[in-house]
């Protein structure tokens, strides 16, 4: 069994916000596979796929950003899996709107939402699929960039990095970092 942890914030303030990029990846992974529920679990929201022989829990951590490892620890235990079975997608400033990078047994460079789930599951050793929305012009911006929805010129392009971030992670699944990396990395 594999979890698949997009990270955002709930609420409808937060719906369409940079830092929700992580819950539009899932809930697009759920709806490829034509699931439309997602039920409250794990101090979360949950759905169940499978993708090739693998069965995958979406998770959408209810915790807030800075606290999405409470919602993961506690499905990685009640679950009795590992580390290295968790997906983690989530919004990067580092990379620029677009841009996706798969890796496994990063940092957090940062990221509040990833530091709390290295901290409370006591590991860095999980997969993480990284969707770039670019930088605000000022360090002092970042927390209103991240809150702020996406502009509509940069639309087509957030919807294309959905997609292609949902099919990035299937083929982690199915095939492995390295498959993944291979070509879903080609542009660099």
């Amino acid at each position: 069994m594999r979890v698949i942890a997009g990270l955002g914030n709930p609420g409808r303030k937060y719906k369409l916000s940079r830092h929700n990029l992580g819950f539009m990846v899932v809930e697009e992974c759920a709806r490829l596979y034509k699931v439309r529920f997602f039920y409250p679990k794990f101090r979360g929201r949950v759905a169940k796929i499978r993708i090739g022989y693998e069965e995958v829990l979406l998770l959408k951590p209810h915790t807030y950003m800075n606290n999405s490892g409470e919602s993961v620890a506690m499905v990685l235990d009640r679950l009795n899996l590992y580390p290295d079975q968790l997906i983690v997608i989530h919004d990067d400033l580092d990379l620029p709107l677009g841009k996706i990078k798969l890796g496994f047994n990063l940092g957090s460079a940062g990221h509040k939402g990833v530091q709390s789930i290295i901290e409370h599951l006591g590991s860095q050793e999980f997969y993480r699929v990284r969707c770039g929305i670019g930088k605000p012009a000022s360090k002092d911006e970042v927390v209103d960039y991240v809150l702020s929805p996406f502009k509509p010129d940069e639309l087509e392009k957030v919807k294309k990095m959905i997609s292609t971030a949902c099919k990035a992670t299937e083929v982690l699944i199915k095939e492995g970092l390295e498959e993944a990396r291979n070509i879903f990395h080609r542009s660099d």
